[in-house]
């Protein structure tokens, strides 16, 4: 099988595309072809000289890559008819039942008729791992500005003071992200000097412990709740995760209706996820709070679930 593999700048999108190719090569052989660019000519050319009887998947994750992989299936279809499958990760705004299978979060489609050609999965696509954690290890991962949340620096050092005083027998290292802000970042290095036990990781260090690594060896893992790439990065793995509010308390919809909120709103519901919170009181002193994880849960797998679906439809089109 070939798989042209169309990509945007996303990291977030290109995690989900890679762990799924990760979890399909489980089972099948392929060569996967990347496209980084606006201009298709050149693989439009290679593909058309690829054998007839090869099974062709065109795949992408963003609003970019989905017109290109249209392109491409509209020129193929009469070469490679009953050859070619074409896969949009994430919901596509429009022409959606004219990808062969679409895969998106749940959220995305709230209160909205799922069409025959999409299955959905819980957040987003991440592989599992069920690597023992180490038990005196913790982490946490910090986003940064999103249209979703309103990120209150104050709040957030409030919240990792908190953490940090309430687990000083634990080790943690800290990562920041390319969305943190710069302000956020000095906070951190200045105002936790006085924990002993921790380690700043900032992500433009290439040579530090990956956020992914640091994820699979923690029992405990905090993460701001903005990137929903993050939080299920995290719940695929062995321990608990925790939610750490970044918005003041006078924002009474921190886990509102909209999208990503309503996901992170069902995971707190459900106690998939524990959550360090900020209570106002009326004496106007907040206080922090943390709220427990259900105990035993497994790393969630929804990669699995939609690679199984995919595998099946790849074997009816071999």
């Amino acid at each position: 099988m070939q798989v042209f593999w169309f990509k945007d700048s996303k990291i977030g999108h290109l995690k989900q595309v890679n762990a799924l190719l990760d979890e399909l090569e489980k089972d099948i052989t392929f060569k996967v072809v990347p496209i980084e660019d606006d201009d298709i000519e050149t693989y439009e050319d290679e593909a058309l000289l690829l054998d007839c009887e090869e099974t062709i998947l065109l795949i992408g994750a963003g609003h970019s890559t989905y017109p290109k992989i249209l392109k491409l299936q509209k020129r193929f279809k009469k070469k490679y008819k009953g050859k070619l499958i074409s896969v949009a990760i994430l919901r596509p705004s429009k022409n959606i039942k004219s990808f062969t299978i679409v895969y998106a979060p749940q959220h995305d489609f709230n209160k909205k008729k799922i069409p025959d050609n999409v299955i959905t999965f819980q957040g987003s696509l991440a592989s599992p791992s069920y690597s023992k954690p180490e038990i005196n290890k913790a982490v946490i991962a910090i986003g940064g500005l999103s249209k979703h949340y309103k990120f209150d620096s104050k709040i957030l050092m409030k919240q990792l003071h908190y953490i940090l005083s309430m687990h000083q027998h634990y080790n943690f290292k800290i990562f920041n992200s390319r969305r943190t802000p710069a302000i956020v970042n000095k906070k951190i290095q200045r105002e936790l000097r006085e924990y002993k036990n921790i380690e700043f990781i900032d992500c433009q260090n290439k040579f530090s412990e990956s956020l992914k690594a640091r994820l699979e060896s923690s029992i405990l893992k905090f993460v701001t709740p903005d990137s929903s790439n993050l939080v299920f990065e995290s719940l695929s793995t062995v321990g608990k995760t925790y939610l750490i509010q970044v918005e003041h308390p006078s924002y009474r919809r921190w886990f509102g209706a909209k999208k990503i909120r309503s996901s992170m709103g069902e995971l707190v519901n459900s106690k998939r996820v524990g959550v360090v919170s900020v209570i106002s009181k009326k004496s106007g002193v907040n206080i922090s709070s943390i709220t427990n994880p259900s105990i035993g849960l497994e790393p969630m797998a929804e990669i699995e679930k939609v690679a199984f679906s995919l595998i099946k439809i790849i074997k009816n089109f071999s």
